[in-house]
C-alpha cells in the first residue's frame, strides 16, 4: 500500500445462481482519486482484475514471467485488491471446519 492512502474494503460481492461465477468490487484511493476495481471469476480460475485505469490482468500469467520482464506488474490499484482479495479467502478457509 502507497503512504498515504487508505484500505478500502469490498464494497460488492456477486455469485451467480449456480455459484460458478464470482464478482468482487473493490474502490481504491489512489493519491485522493477513486479508482474502481473488478475481480472476476469462473469456476476454479483465478480471478481476472480489471482497473478503471485500464489495465486489465487478462492473459497475464506471473508463473511465466522472464528475468527482464519483472516490472510487468498489474497497476497498484489491482495489487491492492489481489491482496485484500489473499486475506479474506485465508480468513474464509480458516473458519470452515
Amino acid at each position: 500500500m502507497v503512504t498515504g492512502e487508505v484500505e478500502m474494503p469490498i464494497i460488492k460481492r456477486r455469485l451467480d445462481i449456480c455459484g460458478r461465477e464470482k464478482v468482487w468490487e473493490y474502490e481504491i484511493d489512489g493519491c485522493g482519486q477513486p479508482y474502481h476495481v473488478e475481480a472476476r471469476q469462473v469456476g476454479r480460475d483465478e480471478p481476472v482484475f480489471t482497473c478503471s485505469c485500464g489495465v486489465s490482468t487478462d492473459g497475464f500469467e506471473a508463473g511465466t514471467l522472464f528475468f527482464g520482464e519483472m516490472f510487468k506488474q498489474p497497476c497498484l490499484h489491482i495489487a491492492e485488491a489481489q491482496r485484500d482479495l489473499n486475506i479474506a479467502r485465508q480468513a474464509a478457509a480458516q473458519m470452515v471446519p
